[in-house]
């Protein structure tokens, strides 16, 4: 995927504040004709001090965000030019000049992936509308620099640009305008040389379920309130104001004759009969950073990825899973578990259970915003948890997914004939299908599905290898 060179554009005039005044979470002010604004200090994104350029000392940057307009204009960013900014506003989001590693040098690339058909499609408004003028913001006392720009045109995008920057022996920092799907690209089209530096990504959650953004950002988040910071505007202080810290990866391993299962067309061309049908690649590992898994999970992404259901954005998992809860299917496997620690010292053993409802291994603690998968996983601490259990109905299915948005309590869910959710911390997974039908043998890495031939499965464990680094708010990185 070729990288366009991408010079910043002057961005909108900041508005000329006259007065401003704070009041508990908002504030209000008026410009220079005396009109009155008012916005909430969670749409603060940070204030830029250019006491050092002409004019006013401080630029404040708001977002506001209107789920409810078109894809082309679904974001709005307010600048305010002021001599003075009050303490409330301060909150250790000011920023002087352009950080360095978002700062384009012959040491060190800075690129943009726009996802143009993540989620519901607002990557490329998103970049014209807002990441792009906060980059000139950030860097008006120095000349604007290129940048490089991919904006996807395939299902394969992300995977040609990280296999041209794989040897690359330069510092990288990529801004990622997509969801999950982006990081997975990521980590397994991209072949670093030894001796080159980990690139540095910054996740800009524009995608479905973005759960590695939420999870990452799950002690700055408030699951039950909607009167914080939203995702994008914590995603964009971390952008600017985040640390770097080493992305823990997981490898999952299938036999001989497993293929990638997609239906997001190869092609640039739009094919409306062709983009109906299912394109297939051989694959036998691939490298992971959210969750691997078999059963009522990997079915639900499987299914709802025609093109049908995707422009249903993350309604669509919803549609699907009352499809397969009506059906209830119980998945004919083999399900082998090894404790924590060093391989040498723990056998894999068998579960007891010969069908199975869910299986799934999380490097993470959310699945979305609200949906808490594995509530033991904290940030970046590398461990890999299991969620399983066996085939029971829908009725009791729904049961466990509504406690898992209810803040995890799934784990401990138990039923008066025996069966209950298994939840541990474990080293390694195997699963190996049994069904006839090619429909249940369906594993899920990331949102990549992987199908298997019958008697085929999946093998989960940590990376030997640091594959990724992460922007993440310096409240949660670990020592």
């Amino acid at each position: 995927m070729p990288v366009h060179a991408e010079h910043l554009t002057v961005p909108a005039k900041p508005v000329q504040v006259r007065s401003l005044q704070v009041t508990d979470a908002s504030f209000s002010w008026t410009d220079s004709d005396k009109a009155e604004a008012r916005a909430s200090t969670h749409q603060v994104l940070f204030t830029a001090d250019s006491s050092s350029a002409d004019g006013a000392k401080y630029i404040i940057c708001i977002l506001r965000e209107d789920p409810g307009t078109p894809p082309s204009r679904p974001f709005r960013l307010d600048l305010l030019q002021t001599d003075e900014i009050p303490a409330e506003l301060r909150n250790g989001h000011v920023i002087s000049g352009m950080p360095p590693h978002l700062q384009p040098r012959p040491d060190n690339k800075v690129d943009v992936i726009v996802s143009t058909k993540s989620g519901t499609g607002r990557a490329q408004s998103f970049w014209q509308t807002v990441l792009q003028p906060l980059l000139q913001i950030a860097s008006c006392q120095t000349p604007p620099e290129q940048y490089g720009l991919v904006v996807t045109q395939d299902a394969q995008s992300v995977r040609q640009y990280a296999k041209v920057i794989g040897d690359s022996p330069v510092a990288r920092t990529i801004i990622l305008l997509s969801g999950d799907g982006g990081v997975v690209d990521l980590l397994n089209g991209h072949e670093r040389a030894p001796s080159a530096p980990l690139p540095l990504i910054a996740l800009l959650p524009l995608g479905t379920g973005n759960a590695l953004f939420h999870s990452l950002h799950k002690p700055c988040l408030n699951d039950t309130s909607t009167t914080g910071p939203t995702p994008l505007v914590l995603a964009l202080r971390t952008l600017f104001l985040g640390v770097a810290a080493n992305l823990p990866v997981f490898q999952a391993t299938f036999t001989p004759g497993s293929q990638i299962v997609t239906y997001a067309s190869p092609s640039p061309i739009d094919n409306s009969q062709a983009s109906q049908l299912p394109h297939r690649q051989q694959v036998s590992s691939l490298y992971g950073a959210i969750v691997a898994s078999h059963g009522f999970h990997a079915s639900i992404v499987y299914e709802s990825d025609t093109p049908s259901h995707r422009v249903h954005g993350a309604k669509r998992f919803g549609m699907v899973a009352q499809e397969l809860l009506g059906l209830s299917h119980a998945y004919k496997a083999r399900l082998d578990v090894r404790p924590p620690g060093p391989a040498s010292l723990g056998e894999l053993e068998r579960d007891a259970h010969e069908t199975h409802g869910y299986i799934l291994v999380s490097m993470v603690s959310n699945l979305e915003r609200k949906f808490t998968i594995s509530p033991a996983s904290k940030p970046l601490d590398g461990k890999l948890h299991l969620v399983h259990f066996g085939a029971v109905s829908g009725h009791r299915a729904m049961e466990v997914m509504m406690k898992a948005y209810d803040g995890g309590k799934h784990v401990g869910v138990k039923w008066d004939d025996g069966e209950r959710v298994r939840y541990e911390e474990v080293g390694e997974v195997r699963v190996a299908s049994d069904e006839d039908d090619e429909r249940w043998r369906v594993f899920c890495v990331d949102g990549t599905i992987v199908q298997v031939e019958r008697g085929g499965g999946m093998s989960v464990t940590r990376a030997d290898r640091e594959l990724l680094q992460v922007l993440v708010d310096e409240r949660i990185r670990r020592p």
